[in-house]
């Protein structure tokens, strides 16, 4: 990501160790082929700016905030019933272990 964002995303939330880095830059780290079978989305990156601070997370995405992305987004009552619901239903075939909820994170421009 060139510019500063929020992201949001709804599932699961895990801080990167640096040695799990290599893995996610060729998208074999066991969450993320776990998170393709199963139909869900993943993202990471550095949220620490020049502190390095990494997070992966593996759900469904919300919205992507910035300017290089959407300014804004809104989903109605209805759709974000039906997205926590399906997002929960293929989180509990993967089997992850963590705090399922709605996670909104800024990302520094790095």
């Amino acid at each position: 990501m060139s510019a500063s964002a929020c992201v949001a995303f709804y599932g699961l939330r895990f801080m990167i160790l640096p040695d799990e880095i290599e893995d996610l830059e060729a998208r074999t780290d066991p969450r993320q082929i776990a998170a393709r079978r199963a139909g869900l989305a993943t993202y990471w990156g550095n949220f620490g700016g020049e502190n390095d601070g990494y997070v992966l997370f593996v759900g469904t995405k919300v919205a992507f905030l910035g300017p290089e992305n959407a300014p804004a987004s809104a989903l109605p009552h209805k759709q974000m019933l039906q997205l926590m619901s399906d997002t929960m239903e293929r989180l509990n075939v993967v089997g992850l272990a963590g705090d399922v909820g709605l996670y909104m994170e800024w990302q520094p421009d790095a």
